[in-house]
């Protein structure tokens, strides 16, 4: 695999989705939750829920960031994406885990 200076963005098993935006809140959801997919495996934080419609939103765009991507790739360089609901205007980001971090 090659790094991001020979034109890839090397995917992981691992990534971490983390809300960064919510207007109107419709759910218990906040700026700072965040869940993360280590390859077909769910993590929560104890005590956390996370919206239903959210993940469905955004399940695809994890997958696609689980494989390598060009450097170039909308995903890497402006990783957000949007929940369903846009008065509600949940917004996400998504971003690779190096292997050598441990959840958190």
């Amino acid at each position: 695999m090659s790094d991001m200076a020979g034109g890839v963005s090397p995917g992981t098993g691992r990534v971490r989705v983390t809300v960064t935006r919510v207007d109107k809140p419709r759910g218990s959801a906040k700026v700072g939750d965040w869940f993360e997919v280590d390859g077909s495996r769910l993590f929560l934080p104890p005590g956390q829920s996370f919206c239903p419609y959210a993940l469905m939103a955004v399940f695809p765009i994890v997958v696609m960031r689980q494989g390598d991507l060009p450097a170039d790739s909308w995903l890497v360089r402006k990783p957000y994406i949007c929940g369903p609901d846009a008065e509600e205007n949940l917004v996400m980001r998504v971003e690779a885990v190096p292997a050598a971090e441990v959840l958190a």
